[in-house]
């Protein structure tokens, strides 16, 4: 039996700027059957040979091999070559020659694409192609801890690397599932990309507010298993009171003005923390303007027995729009400075305003002698809400129930000069 043993081990230079691969190569062969077996590969960057190997003979055998080139320069390809020959021993029916090539794009190979051949003895195979990429929180001063709402800014080193090969991933169980981050956040460039930078909320989502105070943890590389980085932790900090509930109190008559809107946040301000600025965010994104944005700092919070939380509330506000969704916008600041950008994390409120109080008269009728009294006028309802109040010249008048829409006001004189009628609802609404 021979054996020879070829491997090139091609190191990086300044031609190539430090971009480097470790590649793993998986080869075995086995010449049962054959009086003479034969058994080569040859792996090539570009054109340029990277590493081979050969065996052969009557009682050739070589197990699963796994062989790591650990600084591979940046080919535009990889291709591998395998020749396989047998002749057969005895009455075997193993008899072969054969040469095979194959090539992919080393862009394909970041992204997984297998490149690998099998002969009549054997094959080889890429097990393993990982660019030699690092990275790093670009906040120096802050390197393990991002605040809510604020930009988290993660680079990787070094350049001149293919697009794919940064391709970006995070983990919010601890390293047990890694999501891709979006291709494109907001129209911009999220992925695939040597630079990123994007909110916690951008990836996490509505939910964003459950993985407060938790590590979210980022690396390079692609599904559950092809890492190509060392995966570095960054804390999710709050940096500010966290809004737990929004509670509005709806106008009592239709187009007033909102009530009362209370929030309740999960713990006091700090000394020298304030809120500011605090507002109403429609989610209506063609709505974009902040409503009820209060015109100085929030200083203080009110502790509510009840929830054991502390509150703002936003007295008599101003006018929302029937049937949209608004949620809370808020910025903490400590000493000034910004810290904890926020919104309510709960399903934004849905505002409703009250109906119109309506009514039209429908019939009346004349006293039936003069001097009478007995006169009638019919009121249907049209919108309001129940239960209502009739007013004959703004006084107080009793009227008869037909049905929860329909009234009768009776005993009336004839009256040449007409009369007002005035309808208010349980809230003392009138018609507009």
């Amino acid at each position: 039996m021979r054996k020879l043993y070829i491997l090139f081990f091609i190191l990086f230079s300044s031609v190539f700027f430090g971009q480097t691969y470790s590649i793993t190569l998986r080869y075995r062969a086995n010449g049962a059957g054959c009086h003479a077996a034969g058994y080569n590969w040859s792996f090539y960057g570009n054109t340029t040979s990277l590493a081979s190997f050969s065996d052969g003979g009557n009682s050739m055998d070589v197990p699963t091999t796994y062989t790591t080139y650990a600084n591979v320069a940046n080919y535009l390809s990889f291709k591998l070559y395998l020749s396989n020959s047998c002749v057969p021993l005895g009455a075997a029916t193993k008899d072969c020659n054969d040469n095979n090539s194959s090539e992919v794009t080393t862009i394909n190979l970041i992204k997984g694409a297998y490149l690998g051949l099998n002969g009549c003895n054997g094959g080889v195979s890429v097990d393993k192609f990982i660019p030699n990429v690092n990275i790093k929180n670009l906040d120096v001063a802050n390197p393990t801890e991002v605040c809510a709402g604020f930009q988290l800014g993660l680079a990787a080193f070094p350049d001149g690397f293919p697009a794919e090969a940064y391709h970006w991933q995070y983990s919010s169980d601890n390293m047990i599932t890694w999501v891709d981050v979006p291709a494109t956040i907001n129209g911009v460039r999220t992925n695939d990309i040597k630079t990123v930078n994007f909110s916690m909320q951008d990836i996490l989502g509505t939910n964003h507010a459950n993985f407060l105070d938790k590590q979210i943890y980022f690396r390079l590389g692609y599904t559950q298993t092809r890492a190509f980085s060392s995966p570095i932790a960054i804390k999710y900090s709050s940096c500010a009171p966290v809004v737990k509930q929004v509670v509005y109190i709806a106008p009592k008559c239709n187009g007033d003005n909102v009530q009362q809107i209370d929030v309740y946040f999960n713990r006091n301000l700090k000394p020298n923390e304030d809120i500011f600025p605090l507002y109403l965010k429609n989610e209506d994104p063609t709505k974009t303007s902040p409503l009820f944005q209060l015109p100085s700092p929030v200083t203080s919070l009110n502790f509510d027995t009840a929830t054991n939380w502390y509150t703002y509330s936003f007295i008599n506000p101003g006018v929302l729009e029937n049937n949209n969704s608004y949620t809370i916008k808020y910025q903490a600041r400590l000493s000034g400075e910004p810290a904890g950008s926020l919104q309510s994390s709960q399903t934004p409120f849905v505002y409703t305003d009250p109906p119109k109080m309506q009514f039209k008269i429908t019939g009346q009728t004349q006293p039936t002698c003069f001097g009478g009294q007995d006169g009638t006028i019919d009121i249907e309802i049209l919108s309001g809400t129940s239960p209502y109040n009739f007013y004959v010249d703004n006084v107080l008048t009793a009227a008869s129930k037909i049905d929860n829409l329909h009234y009768k006001i009776t005993s009336l004189k004839a009256n040449h000069l007409g009369y007002k009628i005035k309808v208010t609802d349980t809230n003392g609404c009138i018609e507009k």
